[in-house]
């Protein structure tokens, strides 16, 4: 049984994947980026979204860096992982090292209250400036989809394996400020068009999915030509 499960969770993974590379193939000449109009609003609200502070912890990368690539994602979500395990490091090592790109994360914890928990989580670790370890701890160790696995307890556990303060990142867990800023960035995304995980804005381009680090490549390139 365990077997027949394994079989059909994969081939469900392969469908959605399938789908996505329909989406990308389908979604007019722009590379899979599915970049609107300069007259669309949503568009325009895309590219006003402001930058996170100079020494905002969720932020990687130079704070002056011609380019700013702003991700939604759910650390529940499969398709966050995959990215975050491939094509992000490569990313990285290509544009943000360079520093010529700055990412930027928005959490967009619509999965289940686990997530929300999670995402509470990262941003208490974020106060101890170790957002990206614990970002990176999450998707390594992802556990299924709300199963009652991820609890206070478990995430906890990652903090002190992470050598954490675990008084303080209880209290900033319990922290209301931390919830809402949670919520706050969930309700920017929806505004931008983002329906779902993971999205990336890029200049006025939402980008939909754990697309291949070409799409991405292209989209990174005609920003950074556009700002010189």
């Amino acid at each position: 049984m365990n077997r027949t499960r394994t079989f059909v969770g994969a081939g469900l993974v392969l469908v959605v994947l399938a789908v996505l590379a329909v989406v990308t193939l389908t979604s007019s000449r722009d590379g899979g980026t599915g970049a609107p109009t300069s007259q669309d609003p949503v568009a325009q609200a895309r590219l006003a979204v402001p930058r996170r502070a100079a020494d905002d912890p969720l932020a990687l990368g130079r704070p002056d860096a011609p380019v700013v690539i702003t991700e939604w994602g759910d650390f529940q979500c499969p398709f966050c992982r995959l990215y975050a395990t491939t094509t992000e490091p490569e990313l990285i090592r290509q544009y943000v090292d360079s520093g010529q790109v700055r990412i930027e994360w928005h959490d967009f914890a619509y999965l289940g209250p686990e997530s929300v928990l999670q995402a509470r989580a990262a941003r208490a670790a974020a106060r101890q400036d170790r957002f990206w370890d614990f970002h990176a701890a999450l998707y390594r160790d992802q556990r299924p989809e709300n199963r009652g696995e991820v609890t206070e307890a478990t995430l906890t556990d990652e903090a002190a394996q992470l050598g954490l303060d675990v008084a303080r990142f209880r209290a900033d867990l319990a922290d209301p400020a931390v919830a809402q800023a949670v919520a706050d960035d969930q309700a920017l995304g929806s505004r931008l068009g983002v329906g779902g995980v993971p999205s990336f804005v890029v200049g006025d381009q939402l980008i939909f999915g754990a697309q291949p680090l070409p799409t991405f490549q292209r989209a990174l390139d005609t920003a950074l030509a556009t700002s010189r």
